[in-house]
């Protein structure tokens, strides 16, 4: 047994995050894991202190943590075994019954193509507004895609009944063509290398791979009979979309309208969000926070390298009878005093295809909610949202 000094002693907040895992009873399963804790945060506090925080009140008042997921082994089966997919379904099913987001590794997704398609984005939404403005091409989730300018879009008004002050966020948005052959604005545009993101095509392949994946963990976590049960609901041409999610440099301090912040609380409207954080988020940049369903506090996820966070939206929390939670996340203006940069995230949304009906699936019980077809429910939750 060991103890440690009480109080404890100052440390920066993510050292105190990590000494308070490591002693809270039921929270470290074995010795050996509370001292590595204790010896991580040790280590931090030796450091200089300038570490990405984890905001104390967070810290303090929950105990929920975002789970880190390796799915390699459905990701390369030949190298893994039955066993172990089998635990990393039961920890699927386990994390989307609770707090409703996880982080990925082992997806096989390259990191330079990330980086790639990061510095993309940037470029385009450093470009004067007149230039941007030529993507345009209709409201915010208009089956053409393209750009959206700041001020547009309220995301927390898809919660029947709430008002909130728009977003402080810019995007650029891909949907599938209704033919299914391809991408809007790619398609009108003239083809992908026409615009300028010559990376989002192969990134869009990428993510259709790693849905594909999840999909199959899901189907063996919920004991559906098959893993390729979802592929019918999810042919061409589907609800998904890439999201490029730019947030402007904005000055600390300034409040603009009350309650404004830069992606307001809400819940994701469809299926599963892969989402490549910014790796700037944390402490005073702020950034992704998860609510935690059971406390209604503020979860910050951390920016791990080379992971996806992924979380399931409203249509599937209907879809699984409740079994799953639709997290409710937000994105969280910079603390402090002087000027915050911009921020930047990556968010492939998936959906079924418009014309899939909607009800609980084998095994779940007896419908909680209607049935209804995927598509109306996204168009119910897009037309809220735009200001």
């Amino acid at each position: 047994a060991f103890r440690l000094p009480t109080p404890l002693p100052r440390l920066p907040p993510i050292s105190r995050c990590l000494l308070s895992s490591a002693m809270a009873p039921g929270r470290a399963p074995c010795n050996w894991l509370r001292r590595v804790l204790v010896a991580v945060a040790v280590a931090r506090a030796a450091g200089s202190g300038a570490e990405p925080g984890i905001e104390p009140e967070a810290c303090q008042m929950s105990d929920a943590h975002v789970v880190v997921i390796d799915i390699s082994p459905y990701v390369d089966k030949e190298a893994h075994t039955d066993e172990a997919r089998k635990k990393i379904a039961a920890l699927w099913g386990t994390s989307f019954s609770t707090l409703g987001m996880v982080l990925i590794d082992g997806h096989g997704v390259p990191d330079d193509l990330v980086a790639s398609l990061r510095a993309e984005a940037f470029a385009f939404f450093g470009k004067a507004p007149e230039e941007k403005a030529k993507f345009t091409f209709g409201p915010y989730g208009t089956p053409m895609g393209g750009y959206t300018p700041m001020g547009v879009e309220a995301v927390a008004r898809s919660v029947e009944g709430v008002s909130s002050a728009p977003d402080l966020v810019e995007n650029f948005a891909f949907r599938w063509e209704e033919s299914g052959r391809g991408m809007q604005p790619a398609v009108k545009a003239g083809g992908w290398q026409k615009l300028p993101f010559p990376s989002a095509e192969t990134y869009v392949d990428e993510m259709e791979r790693v849905l594909r994946t999840l999909h199959e963990i899901s189907a063996d976590a919920l004991s559906l009979p098959s893993r390729s049960f979802f592929e019918p609901f999810y042919a061409q041409p589907n609800g998904n979309a890439l999201r490029l999610a730019h947030y402007p440099r904005v000055g600390a301090e300034a409040n603009r309208e009350a309650g404004q912040i830069r992606y307001g609380a809400h819940s994701d409207y469809q299926g599963f969000t892969i989402l490549s954080p910014d790796p700037g988020d944390g402490g005073a940049a702020g950034g992704l926070q998860v609510q935690d369903p059971n406390t209604k506090l503020w979860v910050p996820v951390p920016p791990v390298k080379s992971t996806f966070a992924v979380n399931v939206g409203d249509l599937w929390e209907r879809w699984t009878n409740d079994r799953w939670t639709s997290s409710v996340h937000r994105v969280t203006n910079p603390t402090g005093a002087g000027e915050r940069g911009a921020r930047l995230s990556l968010v492939y949304f998936s959906g079924p295809r418009a014309d899939a009906l909607i009800e609980p699936l084998p095994g779940l019980g007896e419908s909680i909610y209607p049935p209804i077809l995927a598509g109306d429910h996204l168009v119910q939750k897009l037309t809220r949202t735009n200001v």
